[in-house]
């Protein structure tokens, strides 16, 4: 019997030296994938869409509750965060943006996550997020300052930093050009972090 194990541990070993000369090499990644999503919750966004269509803040829980649901299952050890910026409550680390609204923080996906993302769905979904953060001014580059102080905040190592913006406005501050250039100005300083 112990012949027999010594022939399929030696071939298991030779399949993982293969498969890392296919691969590239000894590559490991290290750390956790972060992934922020950044969404407008202006008034424009939760507008239905002609011949009934799901509103664009409809469809983008539908985008947030996917990427949760996969995460969980694939890799539930990354980290993920809901923040939603334009509106009129103000919830986020030490409260220092208006109209930035932390709804997760950057944390591993679960049930509970994904049960408050599909209360945020539909009329009824609408509805709560009217009633919970409101749509209020808009302020880019405050949702992505404070976008970046949760990437500072964690302690983990992270390989990866990626943040996704949802929104259907072109010029989210009007033709606003300072606020443009605070917007454009941290979103440089995110890309090189």
């Amino acid at each position: 019997m112990a012949e027999w194990n010594q022939f399929y541990q030696n071939e298991d070993e030779q399949q993982e030296e293969e498969e890392a000369e296919f691969s590239g090499g000894d590559y490991k990644a290290s750390g956790r994938d972060s992934l922020v999503f950044l969404v407008d919750a202006s008034k424009e966004m939760f507008f239905k869409g002609e011949d009934g269509q799901p509103s664009n803040f409809d469809m983008t829980m539908q985008v947030v509750r996917s990427v949760y649901t996969s995460k969980i299952i694939s890799s539930h050890r990354d980290l993920i965060a809901l923040v939603f910026y334009g509106t009129e409550q103000s919830k986020n680390p030490r409260n220092s943006f208006k109209h930035v609204y932390v709804y997760h923080d950057l944390d591993e996906p679960g049930a509970k996550r994904v049960q408050e993302v599909d209360a945020l769905r539909r009329e009824k979904g609408a509805q709560l997020a009217a009633q919970t953060m409101g749509s209020g001014e808009t302020s880019l580059g405050d949702a992505l300052w404070c976008c970046a102080n949760l990437y500072s905040d964690i302690k983990l190592r992270l390989s990866h930093k990626r943040l996704m913006i949802f929104t259907c406005r072109d010029e989210p501050h009007g033709g606003d050009s300072a606020k443009d250039r605070q917007a454009r100005t941290k979103a440089s300083d995110l890309k090189e972090t």
